[in-house]
């Protein structure tokens, strides 16, 4: 066990020799006393203390003996130093130990039958190990329970002021919402300000609180812990993959858990680089969906006077008779599918099998089409890697971050305290180019505004500085000569006075950024949706592996390209093949070897390679006719897609469509068939997260009523279409899966990646290249004129797709207001109050809403919400489809607006 590094990973401590309790033990210098005694496995009480932020020495409960020193010392903020003789048990240090229980309890009211954390309390553990049983002259505080927080009460009678939950949240969080404040003649634990406490709502205070005095709104007085059935399973909203445990009663979700608590303090402080075992506010309070009276419990057909609720097997009866009888008449290539990468990779399997072994059509996508695979084919293409090439640990040790078009606390929020320890423990410098002034930027050593929208050029700006400063790696463009020279000659096309114009960075900053970054030994680059959804994203990722190989980070270790995915499993999507132009383990469709590999184990002939038909190629052709029959799972696209994309005459027009989903939906309320299926909760299987980690999903409830899981309705469907899918539970389809792709089930461990991009520099690098770089008009530039605001559709940390919108907790942290978020400034030079309405204009139409004010905005944009549709304001924005890739890109555009 070691104490985190004060100033750089690279910076290794001296070892020095104490001893302990007779045995000699080695140890790093400054590291706690507290930390060295619990690495021997001697576990000694403290109340104050957890592994994951620096000692705090509160309690009074950590006492050791230390040879020199007349009174017990606090163990936890004592530091480690050579020749130390400690003692750590003994009849005064328990007797001092007990007293500092029984001062703790002469304030603390007995009110353990009506407190929540009755049976789960370190207070309660402590007084019964050391034999507390009579306390004289107890006088609770009695003070009134705080109840401002929208989420959280702090009962401050409770409260034994052991500062964890500040602790985690200025350390941890970096939001540092809480304090100690004194008031009524005592000392309370509240927000800032002594306010209502608003913040980030993460949980992790109410995570670690000892003793029951910060309690759960959502759960408050309706359980005993011990009532409670506890599944460890992993969170289905974003890709970070945090594991969590769902906690029933009966039929219900009473709360969610996760494994960082008081109970799990004695860890190894290294360890936090890799995660710190905690939840966002998204996984913690957003359960209420999973038992919502809106989850559709039956089958349902379309009939004359609208739905009618059907039993399973009518129904499967009638999807099959139709599909049976349109495959017959038009051929399979009639029939599409298109699925949630919010499934579980035995069910992305199990679906991309259904449509090419069992229907014969290669026409089958995922929602990882809408970013993530931009940055997956970029990377495969560019240096054989089809994910991430970096984990937490080497995001958290790396010595320079760069950050482009991410707003990472928004939308990966447990990933975001890898860069936050990044800053705070290992002293990186954190370079964050992007529009808006994120919460990263806030904290960041080098925050870069730049235009909104403008990420492709800043990107392009980069390396033109890293190519023309000569901040090149001498090894790396040595080995490919001519790529090197095909790069110097694209970039010297670009103008600076173009890309200054466009981003509003100077050379200056970016020769600045570009030599912060290249001189590093380890240094990591992180985008997201500003990179990868939108226009050019493929592009714009092959150009930051330009950036990432000229200087010579793209096969160092610690170094490397991400993206971050949106969805909880978009990189088991894209690695279970549900891509047209894709296979299981990421071979390519059109690989015929691949495709006998395929064809063969399933026993069947794979329809001819069809790579076009992606998301929106699929809507198109349903649009024409060209296909007759439609089936979504999990999917929503009449909700996710812009209506310049002509989204509902495709979803109108074909003769079946056919909407799989735990609740009826906007697209579901045209479809023909609507199939019920489970929540996360109810299902057997495994997520794939950002860092390529696979990890269990356990069922912690039953099936809501007649709803089944994903994979039990596909191999049913494929059996009665007459190619046998007999499946008795997921574990079988894990089974086929480890078969084909060997070492993918790696037991929640990363798997390393190497990129390899010799190949990609030696052949077809100079004939590409210069398209990318070419100085081409912005497709948006023609929109602009008249519309002078960028509007950003786009996450918030609150909510996650629409799926969010659906739970009561999240939607009490922020409901959909229909307001249009805008800069103070130029609310005020428009004259605009906050009742004032104003009406919004693009090329593609125009929505009346309400503004409200954002700090954090620059002055030129204005953003909205996309978890929610009212008013449209998706419905402004031009759809513009990637050539190589198909992905949609449609979250920016310019709009006037005009006040009414």
């Amino acid at each position: 066990m070691a104490l985190k590094p004060v100033t750089s990973p690279d910076i290794e401590a001296p070892t020095i020799e104490l001893t302990i309790d007779g045995q000699p033990v080695q140890t790093k210098a400054g590291v706690s006393l507290y930390d060295v005694i619990s690495e021997t496995g001697k576990i000694i009480p403290a109340m104050c203390y957890h592994y994951t932020f620096d000692p705090f020495g509160s309690c009074g409960m950590c006492l050791v003996m230390v040879e020199g020193k007349k009174a017990p010392v606090r163990s936890c903020t004592a530091k480690a130093e050579g020749g130390m003789v400690v003692r750590c048990e003994g009849e005064d240090l328990f007797l001092a130990r007990k007293k500092a229980v029984e001062k703790h309890l002469t304030i603390h009211p007995l009110d353990c039958p009506v407190c929540d954390a009755d049976g789960h309390c370190e207070l309660q553990d402590m007084a019964f190990q050391h034999g507390v049983t009579n306390l004289v002259n107890a006088k609770p505080k009695g003070l009134p329970e705080d109840r401002r927080s929208l989420v959280l009460d702090f009962n401050m009678n409770r409260c034994i002021l052991c500062g964890e939950c500040i602790n985690i949240c200025k350390d941890v969080q970096m939001v540092d919402a809480l304090q100690f404040f004194k008031k009524e003649g005592t000392t309370h634990v509240v927000a800032k300000g002594d306010e209502g406490l608003v913040c980030e709502f993460c949980g992790d205070c109410l995570a670690v609180c000892p003793v029951g005095a910060i309690t759960n709104k959502y759960s408050k007085y309706i359980y005993k812990p011990w009532q409670l059935k506890k599944t460890t399973s992993t969170c289905a909203y974003c890709a970070d993959g945090c594991q969590m445990s769902i906690e029933t009663s009966g039929k219900a979700v009473q709360r969610v858990t996760s494994p960082l608590s008081w109970k799990n303090k004695w860890g190894d402080r290294a360890e936090t680089a890799k995660g710190h075992g905690g939840l966002c506010v998204r996984g913690r309070f957003g359960f209420q969906y999973i038992d919502s009276k809106e989850r559709l419990g039956m089958p349902l057909v379309r009939a004359e006077e609208g739905f009618a609720p059907r039993s399973w097997f009518e129904v499967m009866d009638t999807v099959v008779g139709r599909l049976k009888a349109i495959k017959t008449q038009h051929g399979p290539n009639a029939i599409a599918g298109l699925i949630t990468a919010r499934c579980t990779n035995e069910e992305l399997y199990l679906f991309q099998k259904l449509m090419r072994a069992a229907i014969g059509t290669s026409q089958v996508d995922s929602s990882a089409r809408y970013g993530h695979l931009n940055f997956t084919r970029a990377l495969q293409h560019a240096a054989g890697v089809g994910r991430m090439m970096n984990g937490y640990e080497e995001i958290t040790k790396a010595n320079v971050l760069l950050l482009i078009g991410t707003d990472i606390t928004e939308t990966n929020p447990v990933a975001s305290l890898r860069v936050k320890e990044a800053i705070r423990v290992y002293g990186a410098q954190v370079i964050v180019a992007t529009s808006r002034l994120t919460n990263i930027a806030k904290l960041a050593s080098h925050p870069l505004p730049i235009a909104a929208g403008s990420e492709r050029w800043f990107i392009q700006a980069l390396v033109k500085a890293a190519v023309e400063e000569d901040l090149v790696d001498e090894a790396a463009t040595t080995a490919a000569p001519e790529a090197f020279a095909a790069l110097k000659a694209a970039v010297a096309g670009l103008s600076w006075e173009a890309l200054t114009a466009r981003t509003g960075v100077s050379r200056e900053a970016a020769v600045e950024a570009v030599r912060l970054y290249a001189e590093a030994p380890k240094a990591v680059i992180l985008c997201a949706e500003g990179v990868t959804r939108q226009i050019e994203g493929y592009a714009s990722v092959l150009n930051l592996v330009d950036l990432a190989w000229v200087t010579g980070k793209l096969t160092r270790p610690g170094c490397g390209v991400n993206a971050l995915p949106e969805e909880a499993n978009e990189q088991g999507a894209v690695d279970m093949g549900v891509a047209s132009e894709l296979l299981p383990g990421q071979a390519l469709y059109a690989d015929e070897d691949a495709r006998i590999t395929f064809a063969t184990a399933w026993r069947c002939s794979l329809p001819p390679p069809d790579p076009s038909a992606t998301l929106m190629e699929i809507l198109k052709r349903c649009r024409e006719g060209r296909i007759k029959a439609l089936y979504l799972v999990g999917e929503n696209p009449l909700a996710t897609l812009p209506a310049s994309t002509g989204v509902r005459e495709a979803l109108e027009k074909v003769q079946l469509l056919i909407c799989q989903d735990p609740f009826l939906t906007e697209t579901g309320r045209l479809a023909h068939v609507v199939l019920p299926a489970t929540t996360f909760a109810e299902k057997d299987g495994t997520f794939t997260n950002l860092e390529g980690k696979v990890n269990r999903v356990r069922p912690a409830l039953e099936p809501y009523e007649e709803a089944r899981p994903d994979w039990e309705i596909f191999a049913a469907l494929g059996t009665a279409l007459g190619y046998p899918m007999e499946y008795e539970a997921a574990q079988d389809v894990q089974r086929e899966i480890m078969k084909l792709l060997p070492g993918y089930y790696n037991l929640g461990e990363p798997r390393p990646v190497t990129a390899r991009p010799e190949g990609y520099l030696r052949d077809g690098y100079v004939r590409e290249v210069a398209s990318r770089y070419a100085a081409n008009t912005d497709r948006t530039e023609a929109d602009q004129a008249g519309r002078p605001f960028a509007l950003t559709i786009g996450q918030v940390l609150y909510h996650s797709g629409k799926l969010s919108a659906r739970a009561s907790g999240l939607l009490q942290l922020y409901p959909s207001k229909g307001c249009l978020q805008m800069n103070p400034e130029d609310l005020a030079q428009l004259q605009l109050g906050l009742q004032d309405v104003v009406r919004v204009t693009s090329t593609r139409g125009s929505v009346e809403l309400r503004t409200e004010p954002n700090h954090d905005l620059a002055r030129g944009t204005c953003f909205f919400p996309e978890h929610f549709n009212e008013p449209p304001v998706k419905d402004l924005a031009e759809c513009v489809v990637d050539p190589t890739t198909g992905v949609p890109a449609f979250k920016f555009t310019h709009v006037a607006i005009e006040k009414l």
